[in-house]
């Protein structure tokens, strides 16, 4: 899901002067600022979670919040429907790529075989063991470096090993996300407005508290 016009784009990574805020930017995005990511999911009820999750309200700022505001806490402008896309798309072998496969963070024998490769990165932030929380948790700092490690994977010929990072959600662990790198080709299958009813929006919607105008 993304904005229109072009929902499938690769926004810039995060500048170098916030690359050591944990926050910044998205969690595989590039720390070297040299590469892109566009996030995907599954399932669109996934996409919905995501993208959704900042809208949650937060119960001391929705009691300090003015009661005649226009828009309360967990208040879901339209706007932010009608300036989204839903996308149904696939990632294309090509000659540069000619296999599409992922690195999955959620495999044990993967996550021990970043903590060796990433070992003096682990040191220096000051952590002893890359597990299921710290790639699923806030610290951007790892992550990035974990999608930078992706990145730059090669075989013998040269040809990248990763098309991009499998991961489940942090909020839920029922929806696979993907984190493509931008030199995968994606080919759009079917595209869909966001409407009000959507039966994948309304569940995020009553399970978030929010409401979506």
């Amino acid at each position: 899901m993304g904005r229109t016009p072009d929902p499938i784009s690769f926004p810039d990574p995060p500048r170098a002067d916030d690359l050591d805020y944990p926050r910044a930017g998205n969690r595989f995005d590039s720390p070297t600022e040299n590469f892109g990511v566009c996030y995907f999911a599954s399932d669109l009820k996934a996409c919905f979670g995501e993208t959704l999750s900042r809208f949650r309200p937060n119960p001391a700022l929705a009691a300090a919040a003015e009661e005649d505001d226009f828009m309360q806490v967990g208040e879901v402008p339209a706007d932010w429907r009608n300036q989204r896309i839903a996308v149904q798309a696939t990632f294309v072998p090509t000659e540069t790529l000619p296999q599409i496969r992922f690195l999955d963070v959620e495999a044990l024998a993967t996550r021990r075989h970043l903590e060796h490769e990433l070992a003096p990165l682990l040191a220096y932030y000051g952590y002893t063991e890359l597990d299921v929380p710290t790639v699923r948790g806030g610290d951007r700092r790892i992550t990035r470096w974990i999608g930078k490690w992706a990145f730059e994977q090669r075989d013998a010929r040269g040809v990248p090993s990763f098309a991009g990072i499998r991961y489940l959600s942090r909020l839920n662990t029922e929806w696979e996300c993907w984190a493509v790198f931008h030199d995968v080709e994606t080919k759009e299958l079917s595209r869909q407005p966001i409407e009000r009813e959507h039966p994948d929006l309304t569940a995020i919607a009553r399970s978030f508290g929010i409401r979506v105008f």
